[in-house]
């Protein structure tokens, strides 16, 4: 490429409009800028031009020569600039090309937030059963810093996530996150991923004191009839329906398989791999859930009764999601999915059911010490037929409730209060 040609200058001043008056000759030629040493335009034999800039690194005799763009998407003010970058560091004796070069391979070998997400998930919660809830906890909490490198993220960034979370009202989720974010940071300094967790020495958000909310007989009417109105899909509505019946788990009422049901003695087996406490747990199907059932078994002869948008298993955390976002459509005070379980175990108790047969119905451990003993040793009944009369007082109750007939439809005998207990 020759520097001097018969269609204009070797060296000049350059401006927009001489560079843009620049005519291609039959060998490609190059313009030096007086203002700016070491750049240049160059122009080719098809007429394209671009800005080049060429430098000498102090203590080297080689020129560098490094191509800044074409003209006009780089304009002269922008190629003066990166000019000035490179021959201000080569005059240093630095090569500054070289040393961009460094830290975008350090960049890129430091994990950041969205990958440490990842990567903690797979090797810390695999076989956690809740790995996908806390996926999308950690995701929702930390989204506008996961493209940061996770070593960089100091106790201010969290504090300050954290902190507008509490102050919409939301202290509990806040303190969740926080427990969640801090599992995660532990996982990462144990790796050596992170040289010190960030979230240490963050305070708590919440006591943690479980939440008490029961939903009153006028409540449980609300709620059956907004679900009918509401925007919420079928499958949102009817699992939600679904827990208010049997006092389950939203994620095992979501979560249920057609595979799961038994049609002729209608019961349904919960897994134990979908169950909290990894036991196995058989319930009966009665009344409004099993007009629930028979429906949906007529939509989906095998795999998940319940779905998303997206055709995947309905999941707690998308009724969770639900939820939240109609919180000022539901016509209730602040109101979780679990509050239905809470709301099924005190009616029960209420009823008059035995506090085992309840804790049967829910799947948690029954009784005293003595008595969790003898069921985790000896004892191996599902307490199916104390279970089936207990939801059929409950059903009873809750159809008199949805119907707005309670006390006709409460009749429950002295004689099936034994047989339940």
């Amino acid at each position: 490429m020759k520097d001097v040609t018969r269609t204009g200058p070797r060296r000049t001043v350059l401006t927009h409009r001489t560079v843009d008056a620049l005519k291609p000759a039959s060998e490609a030629y190059r313009v030096s800028d007086v203002r700016c040493p070491g750049l240049g335009v160059r122009v080719a034999s098809s007429g394209a031009k671009g800005w080049e800039a060429a430098y000498r690194i102090r203590g080297t005799s080689t020129v560098k020569r490094k191509a800044l763009g074409a003209f006009p998407a780089v304009s002269l003010e922008e190629a003066r600039a990166r000019a000035a970058a490179l021959t201000s560091a080569a005059q240093l004796g630095k090569d500054l090309l070289a040393q961009e070069a460094e830290e975008r391979a350090e960049q890129a070998s430091r994990t950041t937030v969205g990958n440490l997400i990842e990567e903690y998930i797979k090797r810390a919660c695999g076989k956690l059963r809740t790995r996908h809830e806390i996926r999308l906890r950690l995701k929702r909490a930390l989204v506008s810093l996961a493209e940061q490198p996770a070593e960089d993220i100091k106790r201010r960034d969290l504090r300050r996530l954290l902190d507008a979370v509490s102050d919409r009202g939301a202290p509990r989720e806040a303190e969740k996150q926080r427990q969640s974010i801090g599992a995660m940071f532990n996982w990462a300094t144990s790796q050596d991923i992170v040289p010190e967790s960030p979230i240490r020495g963050l305070k708590a958000y919440s006591s943690g004191e479980a939440r008490d909310r029961l939903l009153s007989p006028e409540e449980i009417q609300i709620f059956w009839n907004w679900l009918e109105a509401s925007d919420l899909t079928d499958d949102m509505a009817d699992a939600l329906r679904l827990q208010l019946c049997l006092g389950a788990r939203i994620g095992e009422t979501a979560g249920m398989r057609a595979e799961e049901l038994n049609q002729v003695e209608w019961l349904w087996t919960l897994p134990s791999a979908r169950s909290k406490n990894k036991k196995l747990r058989v319930t009966p199907i009665i009344g409004v859930a099993k007009e629930i059932l028979s429906k949906r078994l007529r939509l989906s002869k095998d795999g998940p009764l319940f779905v998303n948008e997206t055709g995947a298993a309905l999941r707690s955390n998308d009724v969770g999601s639900a939820i939240v976002t109609r919180r000022k459509q539901i016509p209730l005070d602040h109101f979780v999915s679990h509050d239905l379980r809470r709301t099924v175990a005190t009616q029960l108790i209420d009823i008059g059911i035995n506090y085992d047969i309840v804790a049967a119905v829910l799947g948690h451990e029954p009784g005293d010490k003595n008595t969790r003993t003898l069921v985790k040793h000896y004892v191996r009944s599902d307490l199916i037929p104390q279970k089936r009369v207990a939801l059929e007082a409950w059903d009873s109750r809750l159809t008199g409730i949805i119907k707005g007939s309670e006390q006709s439809s409460n009749v429950f005998t002295l004689a099936q209060v034994s047989r339940a207990g």
